[in-house]
């Protein structure tokens, strides 16, 4: 019994990749670029205690093929205490477009990076809004490449961010994030959206302030798709999900797997706000990835095992491998077997690590639930 309730899994779950990879087709480009009525655009990048990270951020910005005259950079220092209001203050030494914000308190209920995004926002000029990490670097054809899936109707697009490799460990997470928001990706063109990367984000700021901004949304410790979903839940205003070259925006990856555990745990916490779709979308390959784990104590007939595994590195690395050629990454596939074997496990252990795996703690700040922020103090 246990043998076939594992092939039916492991073929529910190919069928809902194969509709996923299916679903990365039907992106296309809405809009050519008419150079002679590019829009204001402002950037907006949040940073708290980001002087590893923040000029390579700052200086990838900066040389976006855009108009200087059209391109407003905001950085909102949100309450470092190391050099990062320094070292944007000698970058503005010779770029009249660079701007700083010194966080100093809170607007309204908000808390954390929200607040610090909101003020920004509430100061940009830009009529397309776009934001990134400072632990980001975005192509030169970034805004360009972003602007093609804007039309009047559009509010607002998130495109896909990888992860630097070079190590199994940083190769793993590049795959991890290719695929989670390749799934999103496709969710969205598919359904509706149940999740997007905040590190690669673009929206009117018409549509920001017809949804109230940030100082209008509950709290919630992913403040990105909670923006995403207050733009787009009347109806008015599109939204697109890019899966582009143009659009690739390129993270540091996390050093240690304490650093991932957190990261986990404050996605799978946002997660709970995906709602009926996104629960029902992660059910199935829940299902299917534990009885994998639990496969050695129940299997009887190991083909059985065999063809479920079989089925998953045909699915998996197909839907990956369209992705991964799309943004000239394939060379990233090499790390698959790391990846599958690492996804196994943290699918599976995940709804354990959000509900009993205590405070989610990121930038230096804790996360109690959903909705009580508090930051810690440094003695």
């Amino acid at each position: 019994m246990f043998d076939l309730i594992l092939v039916v899994s492991a073929i529910y779950y190919s069928i809902e990749i194969i509709l996923f990879l299916f679903a990365l087709n039907k992106d296309k480009r809405r809009n050519p670029i008419n150079t002679e009525t590019l829009p204001d655009v402002s950037v907006v990048v949040a940073a708290r205690n980001e002087e590893e990270n923040i000029e390579r951020c700052v200086r990838s910005i900066l040389e976006l093929d855009y108009p200087k005259d059209k391109l407003e950079i905001i950085v909102a220092n949100d309450g470092s205490t190391d050099r990062t209001e320094e070292i944007v203050r000698n970058l503005q030494q010779n770029n009249s477009n660079l701007k700083l914000l010194n966080i100093k308190a809170n607007i309204n209920n908000l808390k954390g990076k929200a607040n610090a995004l909101a003020q920004a926002i509430d100061k940009a000029r830009g009529e397309i809004i776009f934001m990134t990490d400072a632990d980001c670097a975005v192509p030169k054809t970034w805004i360009k490449g972003m602007l093609k899936y804007f039309d009047e109707e559009t509010g607002v697009a998130s495109g896909i961010t990888i992860i630097e490799s070079g190590k199994t460990f940083y190769g793993m997470q590049s795959l991890d994030w290719a695929f989670l928001l390749g799934v999103a990706a496709s969710v969205g063109k598919l359904f509706k959206p149940v999740a997007c990367i905040g590190n690669n984000m673009a929206f009117r700021k018409k549509a920001y302030v017809e949804c109230g901004g940030y100082q209008n949304l509950k709290f919630s410790i992913t403040e990105d798709f909670a923006l995403f979903k207050a733009i787009t839940s009347n109806g008015k205003w599109k939204y697109a999900f890019p899966v582009d070259i143009e659009t690739l925006v390129i993270s540091k990856p996390l050093k240690t797997w304490k650093e991932l555990y957190h990261q986990k745990k404050r996605w799978g916490t946002g997660g709970l706000d995906t709602g009926p779709l996104g629960i029902s979308v992660m059910i199935g390959g829940y299902i299917f990835h534990l009885l994998l784990l639990l496969s050695p104590l129940f299997i009887n007939n190991p083909l059985s095992l065999l063809l479920a595994l079989s089925l998953k590195l045909l699915v998996d690395g197909s839907f990956l491998f369209k992705i991964l050629k799309k943004l000239k990454k394939l060379s990233l596939l090499k790390y698959l077997p790391f990846f599958e074997l690492y996804y196994i496990i943290y699918v599976v252990v995940l709804p354990f690590i959000v509900f009993f795996g205590g405070k989610t703690v990121w930038k230096e700040r804790q996360y109690k639930g959903l909705r009580n922020l508090k930051v810690i103090e440094k003695s």
